[in-house]
């Protein structure tokens, strides 16, 4: 039985530098960063707001 060989892998040479960021990288961060804000604040928002009353209808069915 022929005894198997296998080709020497060749070394991992490390990037000299990082690709250049896309132009409007940025922006999308921004972007991002800005609908957390306001998912944010609404958020609080409704979590701070006093209940409604509602009809007296739907009360006394939530009530049951």
């Amino acid at each position: 039985m022929p005894a198997t060989t296998f080709q020497p892998i060749p070394p991992i040479a490390a990037q000299a530098g990082r690709e250049p960021r896309h132009p409007l990288h940025s922006l999308l961060v921004t972007v991002l960063a800005v609908k957390l804000l306001v998912a944010a604040v609404l958020v609080a928002t409704v979590s701070l707001a006093p209940p409604v009353s509602g009809e007296h209808s739907y009360v006394t069915m939530a009530a049951n």
